[in-house]
C-alpha cells in the first residue's frame, strides 16, 4: 500500500534508530578510554615517582627496597592488592610486596620507550600496565632503569559494563518514546487530509460541506481548494435543479394540450390514434418524473435530521397498507429501534417505492427486516414478498426504467429505477433473490453509512 503516512514513519524511524545506534555506539567506547587514560596518569605519576627513589638508593637491591618502600603508597604493601611495580636496574630486579609469590610478566621496555597494556594478573585480576625505561643517571649502568606499574581495572571494567548496560536501555526507551512523539504528531499534520477526504466523500452524495480545520501551511491550499470544489459544487447542483423545477414547468401545458387533443380524436372516433398519443404522453410524463427524481437527488443539499427507522417506517407501512386495502395485505415489519444517519426523504422514497411494488406482487404477505448487526458502517436491509417471484432470467434487468414483467400490473416500471438511482446515489449495492421464506421476490439492499457521518445507527 503506498501510503505517505507509512512511509515517512518509517523513513523517520530509520533516521532514529541509526542516530540512536550511531550514539550508542560512540559513547560505548568513549567511557572506555576515559577510565584507561585517568589510569594510565596515575601509573605514569607512580613509576616517575619510583625513579625519582631509584635514583636515590645505594647500587645494592637492600637499598634499593629502602629507598622504594612506601613511596607510591601502601596498597603496594598489601598482597594480590592490585596494584603492583616491578624495578629493573641493571642486574637488580626489584617487585613490590604485593606481588607475593606471584611471577608477574610486566613489560620491558627498550631505551628510552615506553608502553601500555592490558594483561590477566593473579587471582582473576585484570591489568592495566605502564612501563618505561629510564636513564640512569647515576651512572651506575649503561643498562638504564626499567619501571614496570599496573593496576587492577576489573572492578572497572564492570562498572563500565553496567554503564552500558543502562546506556542501551536508555536509548532504546528514547528511541521508543521518539517513535510514538513522532508518529503522534505525524498522524496530527496528516489529520486535515482525513477532514479532506470526509469532504470530497460528501460531496460524492451531494451534500455541501466547508471545511474549517487549521492545518498546516502544506496542507491548507488543498482545504481551501476542497472548500472551494464544493462552494461551487453546490452552486452547480442549485442551478440544475432549479433547471429542471422550470422545464418541468414548461412541459406541463404542452402535455396538457396534448391530453386534450387525445380527448378530441376519441371523441371523433379515432381511438386507435388516441391511444398511441395516450401512451406516448405516458411514456414522457414517466421519463420526466424519472429525471425530475434524479435531479432531486443530485441536487438535493445537505441534511442533518437521522431516520428514525421504527417510528417512520411504521407510518409509512401504514399508508402502503391502506393503498393496497382492497387486497388484504400484511406488511410486516423487523425493525430495530436506530436511527441512521441518512436523509429522511432519501429513505422513505426508498422504503416507499420497495414496499409498493413489493405489495404489487404480494398474495399476502410482505416483509421488511433491517439487520442492525450486519455491518458497523452500513444499513443493510431486505423486502420479501410471497408473490410468484421473477424468472431467473429477468433478476439481472430489474431496475432498468420503462421495465415491466408484467403489462397488466398497474405503474410505469419506475419504482426499481428510482430505487436504483438513490441505492447509487448513496454508494451502496442491490440484489435481486428469490425470497428463501416467503418464496417471492427478495429485495436486498447494503448501504454504507462511512460517508454520510462514520457512525452506525445510533438509539434515540
Amino acid at each position: 500500500m503506498n501510503s505517505l503516512r507509512r512511509r515517512l514513519s518509517i523513513s523517520l524511524a530509520a533516521v532514529l534508530l541509526a542516530g540512536g545506534a550511531l550514539l550508542a555506539f560512540g559513547l560505548q567506547a568513549f567511557p572506555r578510554h576515559l577510565v584507561e587514560d585517568y589510569v594510565l596518569s596515575r601509573l605514569r605519576h607512580d613509576a616517575d615517582l619510583l625513579y625519582v627513589r631509584t635514583l636515590e638508593a645505594a647500587a645494592d637491591l637492600a637499598s634499593l627496597e629502602t629507598a622504594t618502600r612506601g613511596t607510591a603508597g601502601s596498597v603496594y604493601e598489601l598482597p594480590l592488592s592490585g596494584h603492583y611495580f616491578l624495578v629493573r636496574r641493571g642486574e637488580q630486579v626489584l617487585r613490590s610486596r604485593s606481588m607475593w609469590d606471584e611471577d608477574i610478566p610486566l613489560a620491558q621496555p627498550g631505551p628510552g620507550q615506553e608502553s601500555s597494556h592490558r594483561q590477566p594478573g593473579p587471582a582473576g585480576q585484570q591489568l592495566l600496565s605502564f612501563a618505561r625505561h629510564y636513564p640512569d643517571s647515576a651512572g651506575r649502568g649503561d643498562e638504564g632503569i626499567v619501571i614496570a606499574v599496573a593496576e587492577d581495572i576489573a572492578d572497572i571494567d564492570a562498572a563500565i559494563a553496567r554503564f552500558r548496560a543502562n546506556l542501551l536501555i536508555g536509548v532504546v526507551l528514547t528511541l521508543a518514546v521518539l517513535l510514538v512523539v513522532q508518529r503522534r504528531l505525524l498522524n496530527r499534520g496528516l489529520a486535515p487530509l482525513d477532514d479532506a477526504v470526509a469532504a470530497c466523500r460528501e460531496l460524492e452524495r451531494g451534500a455541501a460541506t466547508t471545511l474549517d480545520t487549521d492545518a498546516p501551511v502544506e496542507v491548507q491550499p488543498l482545504l481551501d481548494a476542497v472548500n472551494r470544489l464544493a462552494h461551487h459544487h453546490t452552486q452547480r447542483l442549485g442551478r440544475i435543479r432549479h433547471a429542471a423545477g422550470n422545464l418541468s414547468h414548461a412541459l406541463k401545458t404542452p402535455l396538457a394540450v396534448l391530453s386534450h387533443t387525445a380527448d378530441e380524436l376519441s371523441a371523433h372516433g379515432d381511438a386507435a390514434l388516441a391511444d398511441e398519443v395516450r401512451a406516448q404522453l405516458d411514456t414522457m410524463r414517466a421519463t420526466i418524473e424519472r429525471e425530475l427524481h434524479r435531479a432531486r437527488l443530485a441536487g438535493s443539499g445537505p441534511t442533518h435530521e437521522y431516520f428514525d427507522a421504527r417510528n417512520q417506517l411504521g407510518a409509512l407501512a401504514e399508508a402502503v397498507q391502506r393503498l393496497h386495502a382492497g387486497r388484504g395485505i400484511a406488511i410486516e415489519l423487523d425493525v430495530p429501534d436506530c436511527r441512521f444517519p441518512v436523509d429522511r426523504e432519501d429513505m422513505l422514497e426508498l422504503f416507499g417505492n420497495l414496499l409498493d411494488n413489493a405489495c404489487k406482487w404480494a398474495q399476502r404477505r410482505v416483509r421488511l427486516c433491517i439487520d442492525a448487526g450486519a455491518a458497523p458502517d452500513a444499513l443493510v436491509f431486505h423486502v420479501d414478498d410471497d408473490g410468484p417471484g421473477v424468472p431467473d432470467d429477468m433478476l439481472h434487468r430489474l431496475g432498468t426504467a420503462g421495465l415491466r414483467s408484467d403489462e397488466n400490473r398497474p405503474g410505469h416500471g419506475l419504482g426499481l429505477a428510482i430505487v436504483g438511482d438513490i441505492v447509487t446515489q448513496y454508494g451502496g449495492t442491490i440484489q435481486y433473490k428469490r425470497a428463501p421464506a416467503l418464496g417471492g421476490l427478495r429485495v436486498l439492499v447494503r448501504l454504507p453509512l462511512a460517508a454520510q457521518n462514520g457512525s452506525h445507527g445510533k438509539r434515540p
